[in-house]
Parts: C-alpha cells; sequence; structure tokens
C-alpha cells in the first residue's frame, strides 16, 4: 500500500473535492462572498493578519457540525457579521459546494457527472441554525452521513489541522487512559481499521469470563457428586441381595395374574363367540330394519309433501275464506248505507204518501164541501118551503084556538119580534165562531202532524246516537284494550326475555357447579388415597406399630394466604413424609406394602441435618425479594432442615419481570424464583405456570398444622356445599323453565286475545260509523222537521185572528144569550101555554116547525162550515205541492246514491262469486290432498307398525348382547385389574432390576393344564410368591441405598456430562476470542508496519536524512501498553517527541499526517498556518512535498510563508476593507517571461517584466 503511492496512476481515480464555497454574513463576510474556486490538489489561502483567513476554516467547521462554543462563540446568532455598514442581519450562510472528479493531465479534470452537490448551514438572529443539501431542509445526522459516505474523517477530523494543533498529533500518549481520551495506539488503529474487533473482543472475553466461573461450579459439584456415589456403594451391594429374591417374589406374582389372565381371556372368548352369533342374527334384523328404515323414510317423505301440498291448499282456502271476510266486511258496510238510504227513502216516500194522502183528502173535502154547496141550498130551499107550510099548519090550527090562545099569541109574538134580531144575531156569531173553529182546526193539524214526526225522528236520532255513542265507547274501549294489550305483550316478551335470560343464567352456573362439583370430587378422590395413605401411618404410629413418623411435610408449616400459589407450585416435596430415620422409612414402606394402603415418598430428617446451618444462615437477596423459606413458619426448629431442603433459596417474586431479572442476573444463587401468581422459573432456566396455579398444599396463616383427615374432611364439606348449590340450582333452573313455560303461555294468550280484538275494532268502528252517519242524517232532517212543525207566519197570524175572533164571538154570544135570557125563558113561557093550549096536534106541529127551523139552522152551519174548509184546503193544497217538488228532488238524489250502492254490491258480489270459486276451487283440491294425506299418514303408520317389530327384535337381541357385553366387561374389568396389577408388580420388578425386559413363556406356564386347571396352576404361583415374601420380611436392607446410589451414580453422570459440555462451550469461546484478538493483532501490525516503514521514509525526506519510528511499548501486545513515535533529527540523537523543538515537532507531526495519507488517503485536507513553526527551508521542503507528492487529494493550506503559497497551483487572497473580508482567488501558473520584441512594445524601458497573474475571480 506505501508503494502504491510512489507509482504513477495510470487510470484516473474517482474523488471527492470542494469546488468553492459562498460565505454570506458570515463572521467577518458581509454579504455573499464567493471564497474559491479550489484548485483540484493544492489551493493556498493567503492574507494579511486579522483579515479573516481563519474564518474560511470556521466556516467549512460551521457547515460540517461543529457548535458555536467550538467556534468559540457562545451562540449561533454571533457568528452573524456586524459591522458599521452591516448592523442587524438576521442570517448568517454558509454554502460548500463539492464535486466528484476525474484526475486528467496536469490541471486538467473531468466532473463526474451527477456527482455535484452543495451542503450549507443557516445561523438565525433567534439562534436557530438549519442544515441544507442542494437546497432542501435536512437533519445534522443527514449531512454527517452524507459527507462520511464521500470518504471524509468527521469522526477523528483527520483531514483538518487547525492553528497550533500540528504539533499535538505527535505528542498524543502511546495508549488512552479512559475512553474519553485518543492515544497513538487509537488515533493509528482507527486509520488501519481494527478498532471494529475491540467491541466483538471485549463481548467474547466477558461471555469466556462467565463460562469459566461456572465450570469450576461444575467441578466442584463433580468431584461431591463423586464422594457421594462412593459412600453408598457399600449399602446398595448389601441390598441388592434382597432385590433379587423381592424380584423372583414378583416374577411370581406376574406369572400368577398372568394365568388368572388365561382364564379371563377364555371366558371373554366363550361371551365374544355366542355375542358374535347374535351380531348376526342382529346384522340380519338391522338390514331388515334399514330396508324398513329407507321405506319409512320414503314415506315419510311422501307424507311430508303431501302434507305440505295439503297445508298450502288449506293455507290458500284460508286466504280466500279471509278475502270473502274482507268481501263480507265491505258487503256488511255498503248494506248499512243501503239499510241507511232505503230508510231515507222509505221515510221520504212515507212523507210523500201521507202528504199525497193529505192532498187527496183535503181535495176530496174541498171537492165535497164545493160540491155540498148547492145541494145545501137547495136542501135550504126545501127547508124554507117546509117550515113555511109548517108555519101555515101552525097558523090555521092556531087560527083554529085563536079564541082561546089569542093572548098569548099576540104576546109571543111580540115577545118573539122583540127576539127575532137576538136570535138573529145569535145565529151569525154561531155560525162565525164555528167557521173560525173549523178553520183554526185545519190549519192546526199541520202542525200536530209535523211534532208527532218530529217526537218519532228526535226518538229515532237519540237511539242513533246513543248507538253511535255506545259503538265509539266500544271503539275507545277496543283502542284502550288494544294498547294495553300490546303493552301487556311487550311487559310478556320482556318477561319472556327476563325468563329465559335468567334460565340460561341459572343453566350456566349450573354447568359451572357441576364441573366444580366433579373436579372437586376428582380431586377428593385423589386426595382421599394420599390422605388414606397419611392417615393409615398416622394410625400405625398411634397404635405403636410405627415410630418416627412426623407427617406429611406441608402439614408440619404454615404460611401467609398471600404466598399460597407460589408455595404449592415451587416445592414439590410439600406431599413427602417427613421420618427420622431411614430405618423409620423402610418400615413405613413395608407397613403400607403390608396393609396395602398405597405408596408414599419419604423425606429422611437425619439425611438432611448437612443443611442445618445454611437454614441458619441470613443471606441477602436482589431486590429485597424474601426467600420462601424464610416465609414458612415451622412449628418445630429441628425440622428446618427438611423445609430448607424442600425450599432451598427459591426466591418469590411479586410477577414475572421481577422473577426473570433475578433468574437471569449476575447472582448464580438465585437462579429459581416462583411469583406470587405461581409462575416458576426453574435453576435450568425453563419457565412454567400459567392457567390455573396450584393452591392449598401447605397449611395457611397462623393455623395448626393440619393432617390429612382434616383437608379430606374441608374437601368433603366443599363438595357437599358445592353439590347442594348444584342441586338449588336445579330446582332453581326447573322453577325458571316454569317460568318461561308460564310467560310463554300467557304470551300466546295475550297474543290471541290482541288478534281477537284486532278483528272486532274495525267492525264496530264500522258499525259506529254507520250509526254516527245515521245520527248526522236524522239530525241534518230534524231541522226540517222542526221547521215543518212551525206555521207559517200568515198562518200564524190566521189562527192567531181566528182565535181572537172567535174568542171575541164567543164573548158575544155570551153577552147576546145573556140579553135575551128574559125574552127567551118569557117566549118559552108562552110557547108552553100556548102548546098546553092547543093541544097534542099543536105540539106535534110545534115540534115539526122547531125541527124544521133547526135543520135549517144546521143546514146554515154546515154550509158555512164547508165554505170555510174548502178555502182552508185550497191553501194546504198550495204548500202540499210545493213540499212534493223539495221531496221529488230529494227522493232523485238517494236513489241516484242507492244505485251507486247496488253498484258497489254488485262489484263485491262478482268478487265474492270469483273468491267463493276459488276457494271451491282450492277446497275440490283439498279434498284430493287431503286424501293423499290420509292415504300418506295410513302408509306411514303400517310401516311404523312394522318397523316397531323390527326394532322390538332388535331391542331383544341387543339386550341378549348387551348381557354377553357386561359379562365380557366384567371378565375384562378383571382382566383390566389382573392387567393393573401385573403392571404393578412389573413396575415393582423394574423397580427392583432396573429395567422391564421380563417375559412370560405361556406354553411352559401353562405346559399340559387344561382349561379348568388354570385357576389352580393361578393359586399355587400366588402362594409360592407369598412364601417368598414372608421370607423377605424377615430381612431388613436399606432399600433406599440403592435408591440414592443409583440417584448419586446418575447425579455423578450429569454433572460429568455438564462439565464436559460446558468445557466444549468455554473451548468454543476461547477459540472465537482468540481468533478476534488474532484478527485485531494481524491486520493492525499489517497496517502498522506498512504506515512505520512510510514513516520513516517521508521524515527522511522532508528533514534530509532524518529518523523516525513507530515503536510498540509491549512487542507480544501491542494493544496492552501502545505505541511511541520517536524520531532522530537529522545529525542528532534518538529524542522523545517532546524533547524536540517546535519545528521539529512539526515537522514529525507532518511526516506521520503525509504517511497515513499515503496509507489511507483522505480526498482533502485543510489546514491552518502548520508551517508556522518551521524554517525557511522546512516550508520550502513540506511545500514541494505537498505540490509533488499528495496529488491524488485536496490540500487547502492557510500560510503567511511565501515559500508555501508560491507552490500553491491557486491561491485565494483574504482582505479586509470597511471592517468587511472579501476575497479574490488567481492562478499563479499563469505568470510567464515576456518576449524581447514584445517587451520593446509594451515597454520600452526598464528591466524583463513579467505578465500580470489571471485572476480567476475577483469578490468585493
Amino acid at each position: 500500500m506505501a508503494n502504491a503511492a510512489h507509482d504513477p496512476v495510470h487510470a484516473p481515480r474517482q474523488r471527492l473535492m470542494i469546488r468553492e464555497m459562498i460565505l454570506e454574513n458570515f463572521k467577518s463576510y458581509a454579504g455573499e462572498q464567493t471564497v474559491g474556486p479550489f484548485h483540484k490538489s493544492f489551493s493556498a489561502v493567503v492574507g494579511p493578519n486579522g483579515s479573516g483567513k481563519s474564518n474560511v476554516i470556521d466556516a467549512m467547521l460551521f457547515v460540517f457540525g461543529r457548535r458555536a462554543k467550538q467556534l468559540r462563540f457562545n451562540k449561533v446568532s454571533e457568528l452573524i457579521h456586524n459591522s458599521q455598514n452591516y448592523r442587524n442581519l438576521e442570517y448568517a450562510r454558509v454554502t460548500v459546494h463539492f464535486q466528484e472528479i476525474l484526475d486528467q493531465e496536469g490541471d486538467q479534470y473531468t466532473v463526474v457527472p451527477g456527482s455535484e452537490f452543495s451542503v450549507a448551514r443557516t445561523a438565525q438572529r433567534n439562534n436557530e441554525s438549519n442544515y441544507y443539501v442542494n437546497g432542501r431542509k435536512v437533519s445534522t445526522k443527514d449531512v454527517t452521513d452524507l459527507l462520511k459516505s464521500k470518504g471524509i474523517d468527521l469522526d477523528n477530523n483527520r483531514f483538518l489541522i487547525l492553528q497550533g494543533e500540528v504539533e499535538q498529533i505527535s505528542m498524543m500518549k502511546p495508549k488512552a487512559e479512559d475512553k474519553n481520551d485518543t492515544g497513538l495506539l487509537e488515533y493509528l488503529e482507527d486509520i488501519i481499521g481494527t478498532d471494529k474487533y475491540v467491541k466483538p473482543i471485549e463481548d467474547a472475553y466477558k461471555k469466556l469470563d462467565e463460562i469459566n466461573e461456572k465450570r469450576v461450579g461444575m467441578v466442584t459439584r463433580l468431584k461431591s457428586a463423586e464422594k457421594d456415589k462412593d459412600a453408598l456403594e457399600g449399602k446398595a451391594l448389601e441390598a441388592k441381595q434382597f432385590l433379587e429374591k423381592q424380584a423372583e417374589m414378583l416374577r411370581h406374582r406376574i406369572n400368577a395374574t398372568h394365568v388368572y389372565d388365561m382364564k379371563v381371556k377364555i371366558n371373554i372368548q366363550t361371551a365374544e363367540a355366542k355375542s358374535a352369533e347374535l351380531k348376526k342374527k342382529l346384522a340380519h334384523e338391522r338390514a331388515k330394519f334399514k330396508e324398513h328404515e329407507k321405506e319409512l323414510a320414503a314415506a315419510d317423505k311422501r307424507f311430508t309433501s303431501a302434507e305440505k301440498a295439503h297445508a298450502a291448499i288449506v293455507k290458500a282456502i284460508d286466504a280466500a275464506a279471509e278475502s270473502y271476510k274482507e268481501l263480507e266486511r265491505k258487503d256488511a258496510q255498503n248494506n248499512e248505507t243501503v239499510k241507511a238510504l232505503k230508510l231515507k227513502i222509505k221515510k221520504a216516500k212515507d212523507k210523500m204518501e201521507a202528504d199525497k194522502q193529505q192532498w187527496e183528502k183535503l181535495e176530496t173535502e174541498k171537492n165535497a164541501c164545493e160540491a155540498a154547496a148547492p145541494q145545501l141550498a137547495a136542501q135550504l130551499d126545501a127547508l124554507n118551503t117546509e117550515v113555511k107550510e109548517a108555519e101555515a099548519a101552525l097558523e090555521a090550527t092556531k087560527e083554529a084556538l085563536k079564541g082561546e090562545v089569542e093572548g098569548y099569541h099576540q104576546q109571543l109574538s111580540k115577545v118573539r119580534t122583540e127576539l127575532a134580531p137576538w136570535e138573529k144575531k145569535i145565529s151569525e156569531v154561531q155560525a162565525r165562531i164555528s167557521v173560525g173553529q173549523r178553520e183554526m182546526e185545519l190549519l192546526q193539524r199541520q202542525e200536530t202532524e209535523a211534532k208527532k214526526r218530529l217526537e218519532k225522528a228526535s226518538k229515532e236520532l237519540e237511539e242513533a246516537r246513543a248507538a253511535a255513542s255506545s259503538k265509539e265507547q266500544r271503539v275507545k274501549e277496543l283502542q284502550g284494550l288494544l294498547q294495553t294489550r300490546r303493552k301487556d305483550i311487550e311487559a310478556r316478551k320482556q318477561e319472556l326475555a327476563a325468563a329465559q335470560a335468567a334460565e340460561k343464567e341459572v343453566e350456566e352456573e349450573l354447568v359451572v357447579v357441576r364441573e366444580k362439583s366433579g373436579q372437586l370430587r376428582s380431586d377428593l378422590t385423589a386426595s382421599q388415597g394420599q390422605s388414606g395413605v397419611i392417615r393409615e401411618l398416622m394410625a400405625a404410629k398411634t397404635r405403636g406399630q410405627l415410630t418416627g413418623i412426623y407427617g406429611r411435610l406441608g402439614d408440619l408449616g404454615a404460611i401467609d394466604a398471600k404466598y399460597d400459589a407460589a408455595v404449592s407450585t415451587a416445592v414439590g416435596a410439600l406431599d413427602n413424609v417427613l421420618v427420622e430415620t431411614a430405618s423409620d422409612a423402610q418400615r413405613a414402606v413395608e407397613h403400607l406394602r403390608r396393609t396395602n394402603a398405597g405408596c408414599a415418598t419419604f423425606l429422611i430428617l437425619e439425611k438432611q441435618q448437612y443443611l442445618e446451618r445454611a437454614s441458619l444462615e441470613q443471606i441477602d437477596t436482589p431486590e429485597g425479594c424474601p426467600r420462601l423459606f424464610d416465609l414458612v413458619k415451622i412449628k418445630d426448629a429441628k425440622l428446618r432442615p427438611a423445609f430448607f431442603y424442600a425450599c432451598g433459596n427459591t426466591l418469590v417474586a411479586k410477577d414475572l419481570e421481577q422473577a426473570s431479572r433475578i433468574a437471569y442476573g449476575q447472582d448464580r444463587r438465585f437462579r429459581r424464583v416462583v411469583t406470587l401468581q405461581g409462575q416458576l422459573i426453574a435453576d435450568s432456566g425453563t419457565m412454567s405456570g400459567g392457567g390455573k396455579p396450584q393452591t392449598g398444599r401447605m397449611t395457611l396463616g397462623n393455623a395448626a398444622p393440619r393432617g390429612a383427615a382434616t383437608d379430606a374432611k374441608a374437601a368433603e364439606m366443599e363438595l357437599r356445599e358445592v353439590e347442594k348449590r348444584a342441586e338449588e340450582l336445579s330446582q332453581a333452573l326447573n322453577a325458571q323453565r316454569q317460568r318461561v313455560a308460564a310467560a310463554q303461555s300467557a304470551l300466546r294468550s295475550a297474543e290471541k286475545e290482541l288478534t281477537s280484538l284486532e278483528t272486532e275494532l274495525p267492525k264496530t268502528r264500522m258499525e259506529a260509523e254507520a250509526n254516527a252517519q245515521r245520527a248526522a242524517d236524522l239530525a241534518a232532517r230534524m231541522s226540517g222537521l222542526e221547521e215543518a212543525t212551525k206555521v207559517d207566519a200568515a198562518d200564524a197570524s190566521r189562527i192567531k185572528e181566528i182565535h181572537i175572533s172567535v174568542s171575541k164571538e164567543q164573548v158575544t154570544l155570551l153577552t147576546l144569550r145573556e140579553q135575551c135570557a128574559d125574552l127567551e125563558r118569557k117566549a118559552a113561557s108562552l110557547q108552553n101555554r100556548i102548546t098546553n093550549a092547543g093541544g097534542e096536534k099543536l105540539r106535534t106541529q110545534k115540534a115539526k116547525l122547531d125541527k124544521t127551523r133547526k135543520k135549517i139552522e144546521e143546514t146554515e152551519a154546515d154550509m158555512s162550515k164547508k165554505q170555510a174548509q174548502a178555502k182552508s184546503n185550497s191553501k194546504q193544497i198550495s204548500k202540499l205541492k210545493s213540499e212534493k217538488t223539495k221531496q221529488e228532488a230529494e227522493m232523485g238524489k238517494l236513489e241516484a246514491e242507492l244505485t251507486e250502492c247496488d253498484k258497489i254490491a254488485k262489484s263485491i258480489e262478482d268478487d265474492a262469486e270469483k273468491v267463493l270459486l276459488k276457494k271451491a276451487e282450492h277446497e275440490e283440491k283439498g279434498s284430493e290432498t287431503g286424501a293423499q294425506l290420509e292415504e300418506a299418514r295410513a302408509a306411514r303408520d303400517v310401516l311404523r307398525r312394522n318397523f316397531g317389530v323390527i326394532k322390538q327384535t332388535e331391542t331383544v337381541i341387543e339386550e341378549e348382547l348387551e348381557k354377553l357385553s357386561k359379562i365380557a366387561k366384567e371378565e375384562g374389568a378383571k382382566g383390566a385389574d389382573l392387567i393393573s396389577e401385573r403392571k404393578k408388580h412389573r413396575k415393582k420388578l423394574a423397580d427392583v432390576v432396573g429395567n422391564d425386559d421380563y417375559l412370560v413363556d405361556e406354553v411352559a406356564l401353562r405346559g399340559a393344564t387344561p382349561e379348568s386347571g388354570l385357576t389352580a396352576l393361578a393359586d399355587e404361583l400366588a402362594y409360592k410368591a407369598t412364601l417368598l415374601e414372608a421370607e423377605l420380611q424377615k430381612l431388613n436392607p436399606d432399600i433406599t441405598a440403592i435408591e440414592e446410589y443409583q440417584q448419586r451414580l446418575a447425579e455423578h453422570a450429569e454433572r460429568s456430562r455438564e462439565l464436559e459440555e460446558i468445557t466444549g462451550e468455554r473451548d468454543k469461546i476461547r477459540k472465537e476470542h482468540e481468533a478476534l484478538r488474532k484478527s485485531r493483532l494481524d491486520g493492525f501490525m499489517t497496517g502498522f508496519e506498512a504506515i512505520s516503514l512510510r514513516l520513516k521514509e517521508v521524515y527522511q525526506m522532508i528533514t534530509c536524512g532524518g529518523d523516525a519510528e513507530l515503536e510498540l511499548v509491549d512487542s507480544l501486545d501491542p494493544f496492552s501498553e501502545g505505541i511511541v513515535f520517536s524520531v532522530r533529527p537529522p545529525k542528532k540523537s534518538w529524542k522523545n517527541i517532546s524533547n524536540l523543538s517546535g519545528g521539529e515537532k512539526t515537522l514529525s507531526s507532518l511526516s506521520l499526517v503525509f504517511a497515513l495519507h499515503t496509507y489511507k488517503p483522505n480526498p482533502l485536507y485543510v489546514m491552518d498556518e502548520i508551517d508556522a513553526a518551521l524554517d525557511f527551508k522546512n516550508v520550502s521542503i513540506v511545500g514541494h512535498y505537498i505540490k509533488e507528492r499528495t496529488a491524488g487529494a485536496q490540500f487547502i493550506i492557510i500560510s503567511l510563508r511565501n515559500n508555501m503559497f508560491e507552490l500553491a497551483e491557486r491561491l485565494v487572497g483574504i482582505y479586509k476593507t470597511d471592517n468587511a473580508t472579501k476575497t479574490v482567488a488567481i492562478n499563479p501558473g499563469r505568470f510567464a517571461i515576456v518576449k524581447p520584441e514584445q517587451q520593446e512594445l509594451e515597454a520600452p524601458t526598464g528591466p524583463l517584466q513579467l505578465r500580470q497573474p489571471e485572476v480567476v475571480k475577483t469578490i468585493g
């Protein structure tokens, strides 16, 4: 890589360069000032002190993300230019224009298309600062990422050397003292790139350290396991012989159960043979059953189809009937209208007929009166003649009696002469009274008849109104009832819904309670098995048969209810039976075997005494979490080791998050943690729990230690309570179901009543409307009838006039009668005397004359009466004519309405006829479908009966099969018990011999034994086993020693395996760690040697013979002590950097910078007065080196030394006028010597002149 820097570049390399910088109102730059354009390789920034050269670097740092304080200002706003001519500027902006180029010959280059971009930053007066890339606002990170991607080292700022910093590069310490410092080692390693291995190496070392610590612990545990294994080996060998005899006994037991099982199988085979025969018969019956089932299904299908068809017809008939009912309702309504119209017409006709009869009567009377007038006149003439004749005869008689009665006649004649005017007056008055009364009677008769009609109509109106009111009241009642029923139905529905919801709730609760009951019963059965073992052991202890038994471990301590789930989940040994010694445990095992009470796990207290010290030790726990052991209240202090054995250092955490922090934390003593909810993290790191936690395995609170009987009793009590609750819920469910049924019944009843009310309401409303209409019609007629009862004004006036006249005439008549009363009496007296004087003949003639005269009076009165009547009748006839016209018009209107009603009736009748025809068609079809339905029903019933017979036969066979199945099940249950017993013996045998490889040879075992002798053979084998068992009871080996030995052996093997695994894992991590260290060392040393070699070359060149070296402080491990930078200036000895002069330090630093550039080029470098401490010669050497050897990068150097800036390809001049900095850029390479001939023309006198340099750009 070092050699590559010396080789010419044959192919152009793409690199980044700064084209120019635009500063606007930044620090000393007022307005917009362009600095540049810069040369692709070597540009120098020159200008007098204080002109603003260093502000160019500050501007670049500002764009690259430096803060204001890093630029020696407190606020960003202080970077805004402020001078006399430019005050209160709002912002400052710096824009740096970049481009990627391909180098060409000389100063030429090609810009890579699309590679140009600009980075700008602004500073606002309000101290706000923003970044922009190509005019688009971005974040600081975006700018940093962009520049880093282009190769600019913003992390170590290797591209930037500020004023006074050049000497510090060579004076870096060999190695950083802390993470925030940078030494020469870190400086070089970052450039070489091996710093990427530092973090992985640290992580790998940390893993290696952790796993080594684990391995040490495992080695210790392996040694402990080996020691425990060796200690138990003797006892295990002693118990082995006991187990061999026990194995023989168990084999006899297994063989006996096997023989018993042979007998059971034979019994089962016999039952199965009979079952097979019955099953064939059952199969035959079932085949018949299936055929009949198919036929029945087809018959059911036909019946269902016929039923549906018939139901459809019935539905159509019902629909037709409903339509007919609707038409009937319309017809009834129309009939009511017709009835009302006919009633009106009848009444009108009756009125017209009555008027006609009245008219005819009046006409007849009038005609009779007019016809009777001549007759009465003739009759009157006849009577007058007759009177004259009677008077003549009377006069003759009187003449004969003249002498006798002359005096009386003279007196009577005188009296009659006086009386004649009075009689005439009285006759005239009477005639007038008679005529007036007759006329008044005729006039009043119409009013009387009209009043009668009015009274009748009023009565009918009251009846119609009463009926309408009654019906309207009924309508209201029905509406109220409908509303009430609807509300009632809604309430019924709600009640039904509530009842159904309650039923569902009770049913769901009952399911839960029954499930709980089943679970409790199952738990009780299981616990009774365990508690039965405990009870038997404690009872044996009480009887003195066993000693050293403390009881179930969970019953010997107590814990707060808060930790119930935690202790029940985490401590598996709570169900162990605690005993004092191993022999106590052995005797308890033998007792359980002898009594066949079950099995139990025993915890031996004397074996746990080594835990006594640990149980008393107080330790600090992570996050203050309590140990489960410390939470247990132990009745007897000597039992502490047993509880510590069960609990260990298990901690109790609040939740799973805290448990995870502790279990997976640094302290390896507390890997086992349980939460309050029963979630457990084991030593291995596996997590268990969730779902319903275990509870109730230890006495809670301060309660006395309980026993198994107490637990069983509590469980039984709880089960009884749950079953009692289940019974209550069952009764409640039945009650709720009855409530639902009652609610459904009430709802159906209410809906039925609602349907009835909905049918009645329209009918009642129609009747009410009809009655109201009739009442309205009657009310409309009432005014006419009332008007008819009133006499018109003329008649009223006439009646009044007649009444007054008649009254006056009657008074006059009375007056006249009073005035002539004396004369009449006197005349009557004289007449009597004359009559008496003339005898019978005279009286007869006198009576005849009086009679004739009376007839004359009557005829005259009759004549006057008929004349008055004829006159009155004429007036009445005129009125009747007028009334007839009105009645005929009204009649026409009513008849038109009646005709319209007839049309409606005809339409309804036609529709009804159609409906009836349809109904008849449906009924006819219904008869057919009904017959088909009955036929299908009959066919189905026959098949059902046959089906029942087959089913009954099938049931009989199934019952027989059930009996055989029961026999087989019983034998199977025996066989299962035997298998279970055999499995138990096999398990015990496997526990004894360590495997389950024992096979029974049935042929050898049975031999020639017949089926009937199998039971005896099994009994013999059982007897042999019993003898062996009796021998075993006499022996007393420590059986647990074998199990413990096996456990210790397994534990030793497990510990060996774990150690092997962790050793392999450690070796793997160690290899990874060594590989990372080797990669880092190899990579670093390769880069270090290249940089060191190049440093030596560069230093020798720029110092003209000096020497420089980078040395490892520790040659075996370069990363332990770091790197020392040593130099030997020309003609001097080797010196430490700190002992060099300022110029020598500068040359050393620059040598290192140039060497690093050769190793890993940076696209651009910006250096501020790096030549300040150098003499003339060294400035020239450094300048030439930059010009000649660094053509592959862009150098922008601020310098006041002409030996430096005169070598630059581009000069950027910085000057200040009016307190504002301005710039100008020129190409010094454009200087040329003027030819003599040109010199003569251009400058005739003077020395040789140089052409003025080309000004690239002048700003300001």
